[in-house]
């Protein structure tokens, strides 16, 4: 107390003592200058040109679609720019897409070679992307044509649909780091390893990875001419050119998937769950090769999972599959030492369908919505054509035993297959497809109390467009080929023939639903598409087939095997059985 009042005596007498030209006016002293700089990554992964579909959330509430992620979008960065008082809504904040923009897409987009989604993409602003799989699905010199705005030619599948279509150039970068020519090493041209952005002062870099597993879920002639580089050791090199640049803020943007281990989780109860996958073994191999890596967000896709948590400082994040969902990451970067100043926060959030009024009232998402009714007008006479009628509404495509295959949808489609195939003169004995080759749920729209099967329904279940084969195989072969669901963790779907397992594997394979045994020895004659034939989703045993004989694409085989029936009825017995 003594010592404050000295003080006040002491001031109170030099106030006095002061002429009043010290009391002028003088400037306020300036306000200090932000210490870190907040950033937001806004991202999706596999939207497989699903950019007018419309899903349903756990509670039953619609979700999906692109209008809707544009809207979504636009009030994730005003809010964001609101809170943190930036002056530029849009300067820290940058769109994300971790690879399989397309490939497998609804008709009203596949049959435009999905630029329809290319449009979508560019208008909801998109800047950073990776190379999934899928992009492959048509050779990447297609999928180049289309980022890079080209018109086709008269080669270009449904060119007649698409040489009128306005494509506009993507804005978007899209990174590989991991895929390199087989001549030259060097890495694939039209794309690069990493991209570095600007945000407020500070820099954050970009680099993108595609699953190791590629050449086995892409058709062979279209990866023939690339090799695969460790994920790892290329995340390794280019964080450490980055690094070198001073850049030590890193996204990786991975097609490669996560999940986590709870069962329990979902986007309804994300929390602090531990987190699996092959995003995590690759981040484990690199902490190996690089312990000062400075990667700290990946940003993942591919298994269509949902995924949120931290591995050591790491943010994983990944949003489902085909629109329904979105991921929100935010985090501040240090001006000092270019780095998050901690693990960004990340949440998965439902694409939830705003209303038409509210799809309207913003420009970016009324622009994206004219571009899917544009896209669906163009194609509407083809996808809504009727071509069956059924005794259900929907049947789905989900398998009980995953991951084995075995889907009510599936056993549709190889039954098909195995009709198709004689009827074209081929005594099949057995039909076989991938599971993963099965891409939606079998729906029906209501014509008065009829359930019809349009063209595009049909075509949403099988769009790839694969060659079907009759090829020759022994019992002991399909055995194989049916086991190496265990060891490969793909599905099949299978008609002709049913099977037993157990935690080991494939017990027995019997002909049609008899008891009868099929014969290791015997040769016996088998309908499969041209993805597995090569060893595609791990089904080596399929390279082993002899005498092939292609007989038609697997989306006009199943179309015209609904075309010829009167009703459709849902195939509901069991092909794959446990026993002890």
């Amino acid at each position: 107390m003594f010592k404050t009042k000295i003080v006040a005596t002491l001031g109170a007498a030099a106030l006095l003592m002061t002429p009043m030209s010290a009391f002028a006016k003088t400037t306020p002293a300036k306000p200090k200058a932000p210490t870190t700089v907040p950033v937001q990554f806004l991202s999706i992964n596999d939207m497989h040109g699903n950019i007018g579909e419309s899903y349903k959330a756990t509670d039953g509430t619609p979700i999906g679609g692109a209008p809707a992620l544009a809207y979504h979008f636009e009030q994730e960065k005003a809010a964001f720019a609101k809170k943190y008082k930036l002056k530029t809504a849009a300067a820290n904040t940058y769109r994300i897409s971790a690879g399989d923009l397309v490939g497998g897409s609804p008709s009203y987009s596949s049959l435009l070679q999905d630029e329809p989604t290319m449009n979508a993409a560019n208008a909801i602003k998109f800047t950073v992307g990776a190379l999934g799989n899928h992009e492959f699905d048509e050779g990447i010199d297609e999928f180049k044509r289309i980022l890079n705005g080209l018109a086709p030619t008269e080669a270009t599948q449904n060119y007649e649909l698409v040489k009128d279509y306005k494509l506009t150039k993507s804005n978007m970068e899209i990174l590989t780091s991991n895929i390199v020519d087989k001549k030259s090493k060097k890495i694939l041209s039209g794309f690069k390893p990493y991209t570095v952005k600007k945000y407020g002062g500070v820099k954050v870099g970009f680099i993108g990875v595609v699953t190791p597993d590629i050449k086995t879920v892409v058709l062979s002639k279209h990866v023939e001419n690339i090799e695969v580089v460790n994920p790892a050791k290329a995340i390794a090199k280019y964080s450490k050119v980055l690094r070198k640049q001073g850049v030590n803020a890193i996204v990786v943007v991975a097609h490669s998937g996560a999940y986590n281990t709870d069962a329990d989780t979902s986007i309804e109860t994300q929390g602090k769950e531990k987190i699996l996958g092959q995003t995590v073994d690759m981040l484990k191999e690199l902490e190996k090769i690089d312990s000062k890596h400075s990667v700290d967000v990946v940003i993942g896709g591919h298994d269509h999972n949902f995924a949120n948590g931290v591995y050591k400082n790491t943010r994983i994040i990944e949003a489902k599959s085909f629109g329904k969902a979105y991921s929100v990451v935010t985090g501040k970067i240090s001006k000092k030492t270019k780095d998050f100043i901690k693990t960004p926060s990340g949440i998965v959030k439902y694409n939830y369908l705003p209303t038409e009024e509210q799809i309207n009232s913003n420009k970016v998402s009324k622009k994206v919505n004219g571009i899917v009714n544009e896209a669906k007008s163009l194609v509407k006479e083809k996808i809504d054509a009727p071509i069956a009628t059924a005794s259900f509404e929907s049947i789905t495509r989900d398998r009980v035993a995953h991951p084995l295959g075995g889907s009510p949808v599936g056993n549709l489609v190889t039954d098909g297959q195995l009709s198709q195939a004689k009827a074209l003169g081929y005594n099949a004995d057995f039909a076989m497809t991938n599971s993963g080759g099965i891409r939606a749920d079998l729906t029906t729209v209501k014509d008065g109390d009829k359930n019809v099967i349009t063209w595009g329904k049909a075509q949403a279940v099988q769009p790839f467009g694969n060659y079907l084969k009759v090829v020759d195989m022994t019992g002991a072969n399909i055995k194989e080929a049916i086991n190496q669901q265990f060891t490969g963790g793909y599905g099949l779907e299978v008609s002709g023939l049913h099977y037993t397992y157990n935690s080991k594997g494939v017990v027995d394979v019997f002909v049609g639903d008899t008891s009868e045994k099929i014969d290791p020895a015997k040769t016996y004659s088998v309908v499969i598409n041209d993805f597995i034939a090569t060893g595609g989703d791990n089904f080596k045993a399929f390279t082993t087939a002899t005498n092939d004989k292609t007989i038609e694409v697997d989306t006009d085989a199943f179309i015209n095997y609904l075309k010829g029936k009167q009703t459709i009825e849902e195939p509901t017995e069991v092909r794959n059985v446990k026993v002890d």
